[in-house]
């Protein structure tokens, strides 16, 4: 009963706020706002998982494809043994495999992890069997992950830092390298200075 009253008071919300055209279809729920088109997992009445996309660029596309996510991966022995297979990590494998019509924002659950912690995000790329860092700094908050692609296949989350990753987006690592610089040569300063 709890369950139908909270789909129920969603609905209202979502009306409120003027998202209009839903419409279900396999549990998943289409929504529409003024500028975004987001598809809803509703697993037996609560939220699993979302996608998110720009309305002008997803209509624009005009292309359909699964939208379902495992959360295990086909891939894995083949990941685990490019990594340490004990790395706690969180694997989101995307039932289609292929570029997206535009960027995606993606919603799902995480298990292994507590909210607060920071996350990276990382690609197996099935064709050259490497992994690439996709996004660093993925906070985990009330339970799910948030996070941007722009293509499907095999991700996992974890805490780690994979050394053995093609640094694609490593902007997080060439930050702090220049901060640690920076600290330094200021320290350096001012210790020269007080001589």
């Amino acid at each position: 009963m709890k369950k139908k009253l909270l789909i129920i008071f969603l609905t209202l919300i979502l009306t409120f706020f003027g998202i209009s055209n839903i419409n279900a279809s396999n549990k998943m729920i289409k929504t529409e706002t003024k500028d975004k088109i987001m598809f809803i997992e509703d697993k037996e009445g609560e939220f699993s998982y979302s996608w998110s996309f720009d309305k002008n660029e997803y209509n624009k596309a005009d292309f359909e494809f699964d939208l379902g996510i495992k959360f295990t991966s086909p891939n894995k022995k083949e990941i685990n043994n490019l990594i340490s297979k004990n790395m706690k990590k969180e694997y989101v494998s995307f039932n289609y495999h292929g570029t997206l019509p535009s960027t995606a924002t993606v919603k799902v659950p995480i298990t292994k992890f507590k909210d607060g912690d920071r996350l990276n995000l990382y690609y197996y790329n099935d064709n050259t069997n490497k992994i690439e860092t996709i996004k660093t700094n993925v906070k985990v908050i009330n339970g799910y992950a948030t996070f941007e692609i722009e293509h499907c296949s095999d991700y996992f989350l974890t805490m780690s830092i994979v050394k053995e990753a093609s640094n694609k987006n490593n902007n997080g690592v060439i930050i702090i390298g220049m901060l640690v610089v920076i600290v330094g040569l200021v320290g350096y300063t001012m210790f020269k200075n007080k001589k």
